[in-house]
């Protein structure tokens, strides 16, 4: 292994020096007239990250875990220096493929067979190994495609009770394409006799021809075979793990570029645009678009129509999360053509929010639905008014789904309009409104809070009370005693052309003070980077207060929690968790408080009482002493509005003498 490893870092380094040489001789455009592309990442430019691809790979042959056909550009079986003077031979140049001599395109001519016709199981049971089978999928630019499949065998032991039907993709578009692209979910395959299944499963890894897949019958996906169990592990057969293909998420109006890497849903996302033309139909083998939400900014999950009865409609051969009946929107959508990635092959499609079903049930064997009026949507209304004055005013409508889904949907609806049309500059704060109604509650989310930090960098800001929104959310609507549903929302995103941010660096005041005299705190705060403020406050001793030592703390009132007198509970909160015996109502009262983040508070908290304390100056007074007596005063504090959000906390001994 050592020796291997060597050699493959000596390999680096001469491919290394070779390709510095070739980028300087080589033209700026070829084609490929061969069946290899060493442009692995797909940029249509050979180049250094191809070349960190490859030399990843060096050294691999067939067998290995590491092994991919792909960078076995002359198909001998290693990744070895043959491969490498290929790849050189391409290096630095613009890749384009020759249309007319290497891609076989689908003829267009379908078959002219009846698709409603059902096939049953026991008669694909009787059919002979190797049996041409047909799959019906939109291709490219609207147009549907007949590609041919080989049938191989009838599987009763992946998923019974329900069998699958084995095939391989045997058409020479689907062996260049790497087999069958992500978003092919449920097209149907046939022959002259009509409908076998619906396309739904593949195997775990298939890097090199040929490309096994799997159908589940149309049997199944229709509910013929009566009860349909709601879901079902998936396993594995004869050792090889098998899984749904991937249904892929498409969105309009979202900018790639501030993706979210703690995001539900942006790192599976596929920028897509809006369809200028309608969907032709729903028939068999076009595109299936199940709407997750519509407006400005639209994502939905792309498969296809397996088959068409009446205005029922039937999709995807698997389940899109299998949570049984649904209610979701069934939207247009145009397939523009397949791609070749990384992972795996995808169709690129562009939709339109116009909606034209409802999606009923999403089950094992497939997805159901009903053409026709669409479901109830909740709608997301987001106004914006940024830095120049301008507002703008967007409204969204959103499938409500599990409430981590739900949340995560409504925060997007939030960003994605937003980062679309502002940079990330510094020295900004956003401030975030909501009005959110929930089903079967008056309670309204009636939050206002301030984002801002030392830098102020804008998005930075957004993500965080995007994130802040959708954890609130989350917890609204996952609690145990009562779980509640949006109804409505409303949501005021203020860009603020100031960092409204300040850390508390001094406070200052009398150490010595009498009960029933006056006292001030001056609190010396850090504006962003570039401004000093000091802030004044007093307030009066009450006479009632006992002598001794107290600790003075200056924070926001987030920071030091609300003031307390005692009362037998835990003063850290170690045995009483927040939020255990909290209503639905107390919790709204928690969170629709003011935003405590930009309260500047001073409080006087007792710690001891006596002539002498040898207490360190930054210790905070708790409601017990150190031998564990109950301390019954309660605190004295102040609180002022600063309108700055608030870092840090300062502490200072004060003694406190009888008139």
């Amino acid at each position: 292994m050592r020796k291997r490893r060597f050699y493959t870092c000596l390999a680096q380094v001469l491919i290394f020096a070779s390709l510095s040489i070739f980028l300087l001789i080589q033209p700026l455009q070829s084609a490929l007239q061969s069946g290899f592309n060493p442009d692995f990442d797909g940029s249509g430019v050979v180049d250094f990250p191809d070349f960190l691809q490859f030399v990843d790979k060096f050294g691999f042959s067939r067998g290995d875990a590491a092994y991919e056909f792909r960078y076995d550009l002359n198909g001998d079986g290693e990744i070895a220096f043959n491969d490498f003077l290929l790849f050189v031979e391409h290096f630095g140049k613009a890749v384009f493929v020759n249309d007319t001599e290497d891609i076989v395109r689908p003829t267009g001519e379908l078959k002219p067979w009846d698709l409603s016709s059902i096939v049953s199981v026991d008669a694909v049971r009787s059919m002979p190994v190797g049996t041409p089978v047909f799959m019906r999928t939109e291709f490219a630019n609207g147009q549907l495609a007949d590609l041919e499949m080989t049938f191989i065998e009838v599987v009763d032991d992946f998923l019974p009770p329900m069998p699958v039907y084995m095939v391989e993709a045997s058409d020479p578009v689907l062996i260049q394409l790497g087999g069958i692209a992500r978003g092919m979910s449920g097209s149907p395959i046939f022959t002259e006799h009509g409908t076998w299944g619906a396309i739904a499963y593949g195997f775990n890894s298939q890097d090199s021809p040929p490309y096994y897949f799997f159908a589940t019958p149309i049997e199944w996906v229709i509910g013929n075979k009566g009860a349909i169990p709601l879901t079902k592990r998936l396993a594995t057969w004869e050792g090889n793990g098998i899984k749904p293909l991937t249904i892929p998420l498409l969105g309009t109006g979202f900018n790639p570029a501030y993706q979210l890497s703690d995001s539900s849903f942006q790192s599976e996302l596929t920028p897509a645009g809006r369809a200028a033309q309608n969907q032709d139909s729903f028939e068999a083998g076009r595109p299936l678009a199940v709407g997750l939400m519509l407006g400005e900014v639209t994502i939905a999950a792309l498969g296809t129509v397996s088959y068409l009865d009446g205005n029922r409609i039937y999709g995807f051969g698997h389940p899109m999360d299998g949570v049984g009946m649904v209610e979701l929107p069934i939207i247009e959508a145009v397939v523009l053509g397949p791609i070749s990635n990384l992972s795996a092959p995808f169709k690129f499609a562009t939709l339109n929010p116009t909606v034209q079903g409802t999606l009923t049930e999403d089950r094992l064997p497939a997805v159901r639905g009903v053409l026709g009026e669409g479901p109830e949507l909740m709608p997301v209304k987001s106004i914006y008014t940024f830095s120049s004055g301008q507002v703008l005013e967007l409204t969204h409508r959103l499938a409500t789904l599990d409430p981590y889904t739900t949340a995560g949907l409504v925060a997007e609806a939030l960003i994605s309009p937003l980062v679309n049309r502002v940079e990330n500059e510094p020295n900004h704060s956003v401030r975030v409104r909501t009005d959110i109604s929930f089903v079967e509650t008056d309670s309204m989310l009636a939050r206002s809070r301030l984002y801002a930090e030392p830098e102020g960098e804008l998005l930075s800001l957004i993500f965080n009370a995007s994130a802040d929104l959708g954890e609130i959310l989350s917890q609204l609507m996952t609690r145990d005693d009562y779980a509640v549903q949006m109804r409505e929302a409303e949501i005021h995103i203020d860009i603020l052309p100031e960092s409204r941010f300040a850390k508390i660096v001094g406070v200052a005041a009398d150490t010595i003070i009498s009960a029933g005299s006056a006292f001030s705190v001056a609190t010396s705060l850090r504006v962003g980077r570039r401004e000093d403020r000091e802030i004044e406050m007093a307030f009066s001793i009450p006479d009632t207060l006992p002598a001794g030592v107290y600790q003075l703390e200056v924070g926001s009132a987030a920071t030091l929690g609300p003031d307390s007198g005692g009362g037998g509970s835990d003063p850290f909160g170690f045995f009483e968790p927040v939020g255990r015996d909290e209503t639905l109502e107390d919790f709204f009262v928690r969170v629709n408080g003011i935003d405590e983040n930009v309260i500047l508070m001073a409080r006087l908290t007792f710690v001891t009482s006596g002539e002498e304390s040898d207490l360190p100056p930054d210790f905070f007074g708790s409601p017990t002493d150190f031998f564990g007596s109950q301390n019954t005063t309660a605190p004295v504090s102040m609180e002022k509005d600063v309108d700055l959000f608030l870092e840090g906390s300062q502490t200072l001994q004060i003694r406190v003498v009888g008139n």
